[in-house]
């Protein structure tokens, strides 16, 4: 371990110079974890690094004040190092400024982020949160996890979910980008809340799939039981909507129109991929590829624009091999395809 904070202030620099080994990181890993003094000490150094990456270089006072923050808040757990060296530290590692915030990845596909979280703050508080980040490759196996509040999340294939180690007193708060089943501990005076792109959902105490990856044109969210408040966003962050969930409801958000439509949902169909099997009922093609693109690791191309919106009902299982796949989907011989590597065309007939 760092034997002081000299070791630590070598640590950092080299963590955002981008020539650290795996055992450093471990080591600043668990210089972090050690107390919440330590986390707020290296976001301090952050807000310096933040400014300088959008080109908000810091002026000399600003700097001074900085470390003095820094400083007070070190004094205060008894971890003082010398101001002379600190502010030598500063300077020293702005030639350095790689990423504005941190994320230590062991091989296991978790990040460690440190950053701040406002709403509701006065401008004199901070509230630090440590996250985890946890991705499911493209093709990857689904994963299923356990939320310090109890709530369970499974996540599909191609997702990233962002979460904090330990929630604070006044919100639950996650970040969703893919497909994930969620299962909320119930608790009225913890609002719990996922964010995806354009769309924030507040959960009521309920279970229910969300299928929002970043690269698609459109949302799903269905409500298995409880109830969720949806709110939609704009490209330009301004709310459009905010709705209410019924269960064996599904909220639809076509990107592009910026429009939310409400349907009928069959609930087995939406809990399926727990199960590894795929099923869809009345769907566009386009969606149906979509998903079949994150299950197993393809791109899938629709060389004409008519295919998108052509509908199909069916099921499959994940072991099945993509192309046995398209063929039952093409039952109706509706279209040709062809793979080349990972690429896959699909043209009319």
């Amino acid at each position: 371990m760092p034997e002081n904070m000299n070791d630590i202030e070598g640590l950092m620099i080299r963590f955002l110079h981008e020539d650290i080994s795996e055992n450093e990181l471990r080591e600043l890993d668990h210089w972090l974890q050690e107390s919440p003094e330590n986390k707020e000490s290296f976001f301090q150094l952050k807000n310096t690094f933040d400014s300088i990456k959008n080109h908000k270089l810091l002026s000399e006072e600003e700097i001074e004040k900085s470390w003095q923050r820094m400083q007070q808040k070190m004094q205060e757990s008894k971890k003082i190092m010398p101001a002379s060296s600190g502010k030598r530290f500063f300077m020293h590692s702005l030639r350095y400024i790689a990423v504005a915030i941190i994320a230590i990845a062991l091989g296991t596909g978790i990040g460690i982020y440190i950053e701040t979280y406002t709403p509701n703050q006065s401008a004199e508080e901070e509230n630090l949160v440590a996250f985890n980040e946890i991705q499911v490759k493209k093709g990857g196996t689904p994963s299923t996890i356990t939320l310090s509040d109890g709530s369970i999340v499974s996540l599909n294939a191609s997702t990233t979910f962002r979460y904090p180690t330990t929630f604070s007193k006044n919100f639950r708060e996650v970040y969703l980008d893919g497909e994930a089943f969620f299962e909320v501990a119930p608790n009225e005076a913890i609002p719990f809340v996922v964010k995806l792109k354009q769309q924030s959902i507040t959960v009521h105490g309920t279970s229910f799939n969300v299928e929002a990856y970043h690269n698609a044109s459109y949302s799903i969210i269905t409500l298995i039981n409880g109830s969720i408040s949806l709110e939609t966003l704009n490209k330009s962050g301004v709310k459009i909507s905010s709705i209410l969930l019924q269960p064996g409801q599904k909220a639809y958000f076509d990107s592009s129109s910026e429009l939310v439509s409400l349907e009928k949902s069959d609930n087995s169909l939406a809990k399926e991929w727990l199960n590894g099997s795929f099923k869809f009922k009345d769907e566009p093609l386009e969606i149906i590829t979509k998903r079949l693109e994150n299950y197993y690791g393809v791109n899938i191309y629709l060389d004409d624009e008519s295919l998108k919106h052509i509908r199909y009902t069916g099921s499959f299982s994940i072991e099945q091999g993509i192309q046995q796949i398209l063929h039952i989907i093409n039952g109706e011989k509706q279209f040709l395809f062809q793979q080349t590597g990972n690429d896959i065309h699909i043209k009319k007939k």
